[in-house]
């Protein structure tokens, strides 16, 4: 079973997901210029988030083979990645200006002149980073727990008399 802060931090990760993913629906069903890719690979990162984080505890918590450190290590680790990948790629392609400006809105492809699209664009931009930094700090807790139960370094404890 996966600890209470760790249960804690996914739950306020699925909340961030679930709005990431409306958001990137949202930006995705309402382009009239077709989907941008980087629009597309956040709502990858929302998804693959959900299913790897989210689902996956659910699982972690009623079986203890899903809680094996490694496992869990590394698919934080690689939402970690898909987080900060399609937070950063979406901020680029937006650049992040005045959704009032209407140059700004005109020449942007992701946002297509929409000061809607724009403010969805950030606001999704905002929530891939929240999300970002809740990987960050289950990456902290991942590396701390390895290294407490010995599978980083190797076993700390050595056997007993009674048991050589």
């Amino acid at each position: 079973m996966l600890s209470i802060f760790d249960n804690s931090l996914r739950i306020v990760n699925f909340t961030f997901l679930v709005i990431i993913l409306g958001l990137t629906g949202s930006l995705i069903h309402g382009s009239s210029n077709g989907t941008h890719s980087r629009v597309n690979f956040a709502l990858f990162a929302s998804v693959f988030g959900l299913l790897f984080d989210s689902i996956y505890a659910i699982f972690a918590n009623f079986i203890t083979f899903f809680t094996w450190p490694i496992l869990l290590f590394t698919l934080d680790f690689l939402n970690f990645v898909f987080t900060f990948a399609a937070a950063t790629a979406l901020a680029v392609g937006i650049r992040c200006h005045s959704c009032s400006d209407q140059s700004y809105l005109d020449g942007n492809s992701i946002i297509n002149g929409s000061s809607d699209r724009c403010r969805k664009s950030q606001a999704t931009v905002a929530f891939l980073y929240f999300s970002f930094f809740i990987f960050l700090a289950k990456i902290v807790f991942d590396i701390i727990n390895l290294a407490s139960s010995g599978s980083l370094f190797g076993s700390k404890k050595r056997p007993a008399v009674s048991q050589v």
